[in-house]
């Protein structure tokens, strides 16, 4: 942000409160809430004394007022939460210094990081303020359009402390996503346009005591029908009789005028009070409306009138249609009014018209205001003027992040105008390239390169072939961008003054576009010319993105962490974008928790900025996200990519489609859908290849390739996965490298060719020691096995062949096998809830393959019995206890036999089992065994969801954990003493999620679903009663009363046959509440 903003004192000055302002008893009591509240909202539409009102109530308290008139030129953040600062410091000087000099370093389009950074500073100075305060915005409805202006603005009043309060005063509703949620809990405030209109009463006061005029009380009437109690027409009335000897006649007259809208009846109100003006106040009044601030000096500069400053002051004091900014010389029309003098002007002298907004131009141009002066010559349709301004400023513009504001000026403009300033093509390619309308872009370029080389403007000329490279270094398509860049840089050297940091730009390019297709030799040399001319290597994060293509993850992302809070780009970055890198690298990396809340901000900032490539990255890396986060469905990442899919099809770029391509392939390879993950890999790999892309066909090519590995299709793998590592290998990818060697390895060992095994596993084990690859171990990763267990035997078969024993002993050490001599390679699955099942791996355990029914019923008891040992009589005792001591001692032998082998099928003869263990004389889970058990994951799942405050994230955890519950624990075990306890206990904690999940339910009004969840309580427990509360409660809400009723008496039939009570106080109260719903005012609450 420029740190030479200047502040307009005027803007922070209440209007001044007029003799004629109506002191209404009623609207001054309704006003009195606005310190009972954290935000209230004055919102109707123009001329209905909003501004006028506020002054006057505020005017009598004895609170601190900070006032901050908006005007349509703060439509960014930083500039609205500056006057916002300064509105303040008039009061409390120095509130706010540290925040100022924070905002001086943001520019326009910062990041989401930053946005949350300068609420929190914004509160944290709010809470130095120790007395009761009033911030009031006027005018909102000329920012409302600004989403982070609402965004900012949505969470400070989420957070405003309970002794400051916040007024908007709007022409329109703002649609805030918590404002229903803020008026039911009483935060927020609402004064609207029935508030504002005058009744018959308060007409008849103004008219006598301040238009001096008595009415009859059949005169109010028709007035009241005539204005349907408007202030303003009102007040442009009570002008007129004021100034008229006509009393009765003169209003006769006024009300018989026929207006189908309430804008023709201002109309016509305002000619008669224009008329009545002498005809140099007429003049004035005329001529002075064409500007957008009305000072005497202006108005003398300008207008050429020496008087100025005693006709304002007249105007404002006698008038309601011009105002005065308290304690200063600058004053304003009524929008209304000054709507009706500009037009009356243009109709009754166009050349005058025209002349006094060339004469403001040129003075603002003067001035450096150039915004206003492009205002002007818009007014009169100068656009030649214009742009001959947006050549000259634009540049600024873009830099500013003012895309929006500039491309509409563009868009406005005829063609010859942008064919004789031609730099307004490149403007209007670049704003369109970083909204990615990549094709629009294109043609704009492509003009420009008609134009420009047809009048020899080499410079220009090489800009576009810039700018059309750029868009295929947004999309990257490496071949199509070069021979622009190099076409670029051969018109740039014949230019006779072509700058150091131009030729520079390109290189910088040209490096970035070796990046993109993998050429790692030529983009280094290029990256360290680059540096050694000092030239910014943050552009577009060119060397963390050279660092992640050649595998140097962790260098990549400590490059980009610590440019993360010193952003400074000001304009949308395409898939460069800072969060959407680090998503990337964090998931590669396995850190999936932190690439899901890097790529939604990813997501909000393509919204944000309206640049749906951004947006699109961001749900690809969403979809690499939530496939390493066990709380997510499959289904989730598949959506996320077919979003990604469906918004490059939209913007018809291609070869954007490669990566959330490649995302499906992991997906489906994972799921053991091997044709469906090929088919959408050699989808992706048909774009790579199509741009020259080695690097992202390389990663392609693995995923492929790790399909055939889960389908056991080695051949067919080793080929796919040879031809990854060799591109890797080309591209200088490291981490590529890497996890070609692994999946070498894994397949060797498979087969059982201990050679090959030795030489991958040999050079992968280098790869991780030498990269800082560690993370592969412990963490899920893009390209690692879908089970972190796999790396177990792989680590203990190098140890054993000597290869780096010290460095496999200290993984295994780590991960928790550091003593043991084998392990089965995969996790052990469980389902106890409705249908046992034991999944070894991805291999469900089959009937045939238990052997003995006792088999099953041990595990199921070292289910229950999980992190305890106990001697093989007190097992029997438990299941078998009809049995005798010798038939115990056999069938126990035969069925724990049995287990180990359906749970370890490949265990080698005398090797000791891994997921059954003997401590002692005690038997039992091994505890450092992976073990999934589904209820375990219900109990975390629901235990989170019931703590957690967040209502949207805990609804998430509450459905994912009681989904999990598809039936009676062990439901096969009928009547079975050992496990009855456990039935119980487990539905107690289904019961307890479900509960919960329908009273969340219910904050956020999802009523039918919260009714479904009660159904299936009562399903399980037919004397659950908060169920028949909530039941009661959504019903009413969804006005069916009768409904509710019926779940009352159906509550006291079930209470009392199955536990001989009645329903509790709070039951009876929400019965009492909905029977007398018509008499009771308030809403029924939960």
């Amino acid at each position: 942000m420029n740190s030479s903003m200047i502040i307009v004192d005027t803007k922070l000055i209440p209007p001044m409160v007029k003799d004629t302002f109506v002191r209404r008893p009623s609207l001054m009591k309704k006003m009195k809430a606005i310190s009972d509240h954290s935000a209230t909202l004055l919102h109707s539409g123009a001329g209905y004394g909003k501004s006028a009102a506020l002054s006057l109530y505020l005017s009598d308290g004895s609170k601190k007022i900070c006032w901050y008139t908006i005007t349509s030129s703060d439509d960014d953040i930083l500039p609205f939460v500056t006057y916002i600062i300064h509105a303040i410091r008039r009061k409390y000087g120095e509130f706010g210094e540290d925040l100022l000099e924070y905002i001086q370093t943001m520019d326009k389009y910062f990041r989401e990081e930053q946005l949350n950074t300068l609420t929190s500073a914004f509160m944290n100075e709010l809470t130095n303020i120790r007395e009761e305060m009033i911030i009031v915005l006027d005018d909102f409805h000329l920012v409302d359009h600004s989403f982070t202006i609402n965004q900012w603005l949505e969470r400070v009043i989420d957070l405003l402390p309970v002794h400051i309060h916040l007024v908007i005063s709007s022409r329109v509703r703002p649609k805030w996503k918590q404002l229903a949620k803020w008026k039911l809990s009483k935060k927020l405030f609402e004064i609207g346009e029935a508030d504002l209109i005058l009744n018959h009463e308060e007409i008849e006061l103004l008219f006598t005591d301040f238009y001096h005029t008595s009415l009859q009380p059949d005169e109010v009437v028709q007035i009241h029908e005539f204005t349907e109690g408007w202030v303003i027409a009102l007040a442009m009335i009570g002008e007129q009789l004021d100034n008229q000897a006509g009393g009765a006649n003169e209003l006769s007259s006024i009300l018989k005028h026929q207006h189908s809208t309430m804008d023709e009846l201002f109309r016509y109100l305002a000619h008669e009070v224009f008329s009545q003006q002498s005809s140099i106040i007429q003049h004035f009044l005329k001529q002075t409306s064409i500007l957008e601030e009305i000072t005497p000096e202006i108005c003398d500069e300008i207008l050429g009138f020496p008087a100025s400053e005693m006709m304002l002051e007249q105007l404002s004091g006698r008038n309601t249609f011009v105002q005065k900014t308290q304690g200063t010389k600058q004053y304003r029309f009524h929008a209304l009014f000054k709507v009706f003098l500009e037009r009356k002007l243009q109709e009754e002298d166009p050349v005058l018209f025209k002349e006094l907004h060339q004469k403001s131009a040129k003075y603002y141009i003067h001035k450096q205001q150039w915004e206003l002066a492009i205002f002007h010559y818009e007014k009169i349709h100068l656009n030649s003027a214009i742009g001959e301004l947006l050549e000259k400023w634009g540049p600024q513009m873009l830099q500013a992040g003012k895309l929006e504001g500039l491309y509409e000026r563009l868009k406005k403009l005829p063609l010859e105008v942008k064919n004789q300033y031609l730099a307004l093509w490149l403007y209007e390619g670049d704003v369109l390239r970083y909204r990615s309308f990549y094709d629009k872009a294109e043609k704009c370029y492509l003009r420009l390169i008609e134009l420009s080389q047809s009048k020899g403007q080499y410079r220009l000329c090489s800009k576009a072939h810039e700018g059309i490279a750029k868009i295929y270094l947004d999309t990257i398509q490496p071949m199509r961008a070069e021979k622009y860049l190099f076409r670029a840089l051969e018109l740039l050297e014949k230019t006779n003054h072509q700058t150091l940091d131009e030729t520079q730009e390109l290189y910088r390019l040209i490096t970035e576009n070796f990046v993109n297709s993998g050429n790692a030799m030529k983009a280094e040399k290029w990256y360290g010319k680059l540096s050694a001319e000092n030239f910014s290597l943050q552009e577009g994060n060119l060397d963390a993105r050279m660092f992640l293509r050649t595998g140097r993850l962790a260098q990549a992302k400590e490059v980009l962490i610590e440019r993360q809070s010193l952003q400074t780009s000001s304009v949308p970055q395409s898939h460069r974008e800072t969060d959407l890198l680090i998503s990337l690298i964090e998931v590669f990396m396995g850190n999936g928790e932190n690439a899901k809340k890097l790529a939604q901000k990813g997501i909000e900032q393509g919204i944000r900025y309206q640049t749906p490539f951004i947006e699109a990255c961001g749900w690809i890396r969403m979809g690499h996200a939530v496939q390493q986060l066990e709380r997510y469905e499959s289904s989730l990442a598949e959506q996320c990519y077919m979003t990604a899919l469906s918004i490059m099809e939209t913007i018809n770029v291609s070869r954007g489609k490669a990566e959330p391509y490649m995302g499906l392939c992991i997906l489906y390879g994972r799921n053991g859908e091997t044709e469906k993950a090929q088919e959408v890999g050699n989808k992706a790999l048909y774009e790579t290849k199509k741009v020259q892309d080695l690097w992202l066909s390389s990663l392609i090519q693995l995923c492929m390739g790790i399909s055939y590995v889960y389908r056991g299709d080695y051949e067919a793998a080793l080929k796919l996965i040879n031809a990854a590592h060799k591109g890797a290998e080309i591209c200088g990818d490291q981490y590529g490298e890497a996890l070609g060697h692994y999946w070498q390895a894994v397949i060797a060992s498979e087969i059982g060719d201990i050679e090959r095994f030795s030489l991958a596993m040999n050079r992968f084990l280098k790869d991780v020691q030498f990269g800082q690859y560690e993370f592969i171990f412990f963490r899920q990763t893009t390209f690692g096995p879908r089970d972190l267990q796999s790396h177990v035997p792989l680590l203990i078969k190098a140890k054993e062949l000597g290869i780096y024993p010290a460095f496999t002993q200290k993984i295994l050490k780590e991960i928790g096998h550091g003593e043991i001599e084998s392990h089965p390679g995969y996790t052990l699955s469980i389902k106890t809830f409705g249908e046992f099942k034991v999944k070894i791996g991805e291999a469900v355990i089959e009937e045939r393959d238990w052997q003995r029914e006792k088999a099953r019923e041990l595990l199921q008891f070292f289910v229950i019995h999980r992190g305890e040992w106990w001697r093989k009589e007190d097992i029997c005792h438990e299941l078998w206890p009809e049995n005798d001591e010798k038939s115990n001692e056999r069938d126990f032998k035969v069925a724990l036999n049995a287990l180990n082998n359906a749970l370890e099928p490949n265990r080698k003869p005398r090797e000791k089992p891994f997921f059954i263990q003997r401590l002692n004389n005690g038997y039992g889970l091994n505890i450092k065994a992976v073990i999934e058990i589904d209820c375990s994951q219900m109990k975390q799942l629901v235990q989170e969801g019931i703590h957690e405050n967040q209502i949207e994230k805990a609804v998430i955890l509450l459905r994912k954990g009681l989904s999990l519950y598809s039936g009676e624990f062990l439901a096969e075990r009928k009547g079975e003493r050992w496990c009855q306890a456990e039935k119980e206990k487990w539905k107690l904690i289904f019961l307890r999620g479900a509960e919960r999940l329908a009273q969340q339910l219910v904050q956020m009004q999802a009523f039918d679903e919260a009714i479904q969840w009660c159904d299936t309580i009562l399903i399980y427990d037919s004397s659950w009663e908060e169920a028949y509360r909530l039941l009661m409660f959504c019903y009413y809400h969804k006005n069916n009363r009768p409904q509710a009723i019926k779940w009352y008496k159906k509550c006291i039939n079930e209470l009392k046959e199955e536990l001989g009570v009645e329903p509790m106080e709070p039951t009876k109260q929400m019965y009492e509440m909905i029977l007398n719903a018509d008499e009771y005012n308030g809403p029924i609450t939960y």
